[in-house]
């Protein structure tokens, strides 16, 4: 690249970071708990009126370390005249903390509530309106066929991000040996206890910003599930490998270490769920069809972005880098690879923790988007995401993409249209039909038989 082509390009990188600061600026704003902000909003038609118009003008989160909501609005009564009024909801608690939606105060433009006037409101006006919304979704109505399947098409996002990176892992450790982990799923609900770890921290810190929190949970969650997959890797499946390259003993002791993982999580863990508040997941409408809108969570977007940026990532460290040369020649050729200088520890161990820390993605993307974690999880996830990268091509990272996308739209669609007790046994059949007519899956070898890397 020369000079002029440089300079041209250090002025495009200087535009894109220029355009992206606001962005970052607004990211490391106060964010706004949705739930706490949907119950505030139960409460302005208690505050006037009845038939009274309310329009909602801005909402904005308290000061600093304070669990507070304001929500400024307009309200057009019988008499068609317009006011501007406020009414900020005080909390027992920030998101991560407890007391959430323990709703301890209200102050308007016409003064605080009594604790009278206070305990009335939450006790029968705001289970009305929770009963009463409740009935209303039960009604319901005729659904558009385009806006339903669009809808479960963004229920997918997440599914798809989690089959993908972790069908992403599979093929990262088959590439190099030929053998499938199959604890790949126990680790992952491992990085999912570190993000629930990280989450507490960040909330006995006092983080106030939920981003910050959510950061912390993935740094802990992500580096959790690296170090195990690197301690297992090199403990076993390595000294396995070099010991048995044409046998099952790998796939035998994998299947041993989940076993193994799943009993010690629910030990060390216990047998319940561990739960996390829900953040970000205040719908955004997408498309209105007569009474039904498509909408989709702010969470839903972090996890679908996080996940194409996860396997551009990727995609790019195996193409550009010197690790993924020393990755695709000793996949091609372990002796040949050998014989030019790839040391084939180093990279084994480097390709443990990169599977590690996608497994590790995956755990935070389920406890922070689904709200809970479990030590019997693994099962699922792990059999799920090894039909997407087989399905997808056992060996090719794009396959595994596209594997894992493929899974979760399936899921999805049965889920939506079908009986969902026969889900799971969709899913399985698909890994069945791949193998007999293409063994190599949609991205690999379209022999007979899948070429043995």
């Amino acid at each position: 690249m020369g000079r002029p082509d440089r300079l041209a390009y250090r002025d495009r990188m200087g535009r894109v970071l220029a355009c992206l600061l606001p962005l970052v600026a607004a990211g490391c704003a106060a964010a706004i708990d949705s739930e706490q902000l949907r119950l505030c909003r139960a409460v302005l038609p208690a505050l006037n009126p009845d038939g009274a118009e309310i329009r909602e003008l801005r909402r904005a989160p308290g000061s600093p370390g304070a669990p507070a909501l304001r929500i400024d609005y307009t309200v057009r009564g019988a008499d068609q005249a317009m006011r501007v009024r406020f009414a900020t909801c005080r909390f027992a608690g920030d998101t991560f903390t407890p007391g959430r939606l323990d709703l301890v105060g209200v102050e308007t433009d016409a003064g605080a509530l009594g604790e009278a006037r206070l305990l009335y409101l939450k006790r029968f006006w705001l289970a009305d309106f929770a009963a009463t919304a409740g009935e209303a979704t039960r009604r319901g109505g005729p659904v558009p066929a385009a806006a339903y399947a669009l809808q479960q098409g963004v229920n997918a996002l997440a599914l798809a991000a989690i089959y993908a990176l972790l069908a992403t892992a599979y093929s990262l450790i088959y590439g190099l040996v030929g053998r499938i982990n199959l604890a790949f799923g126990e680790i992952a609900v491992i990085g999912g206890y570190g993000a629930i770890a990280g989450v507490l921290a960040g909330a006995l810190l006092g983080l106030g910003n939920p981003l910050a929190v959510l950061a912390l949970a993935l740094a802990a969650g992500a580096a959790l599930a690296a170090l195990w997959s690197l301690a297992i890797g090199r403990a076993v499946i390595a000294r396995l490998h070099a010991r048995h390259r044409a046998g099952q003993p790998i796939l035998v002791a994998t299947i041993a270490l989940a076993i193994a993982l799943q009993e010690f999580l629910r030990l060390s863990q216990g047998a319940r769920e561990r739960w996390v508040p829900p953040v970000f997941n205040e719908p955004l409408v997408l498309a209105r069809a007569d009474a039904f809108l498509v909408t989709v969570t702010p969470m839903q977007i972090a996890v679908a972005v996080l996940a194409f940026v996860a396997a551009a990532a990727v995609l790019l460290v195996l193409a550009r880098s010197r690790f993924g040369r020393a990755w695709r020649a000793f996949a091609d050729d372990p002796g040949a690879a050998a014989l030019v200088g790839v040391d084939a520890g180093r990279l084994m161990a480097e390709t443990f923790v990169l599977a590690g820390l996608l497994a590790g993605l995956v755990g935070w993307i389920v406890a922070v988007h689904y709200g809970s974690i479990s030590f019997y999880m693994g099962t699922a996830l792990g059999l799920k995401a090894l039909v997407a990268a087989v399905v997808g091509g056992i060996g090719s990272i794009p396959g595994a993409f596209l594997g894992g996308v493929l899974v979760a739209l399936i899921e999805a669609a049965w889920s939506a249209y079908f009986d969902i007790t026969y889900r799971d046994v969709v899913v399985y059949a698909l890994l069945v039909a791949v193998f007999v007519l293409r063994p190599g899956g949609l991205v690999g070898f379209s022999g007979p038989s899948p070429r043995d890397v």
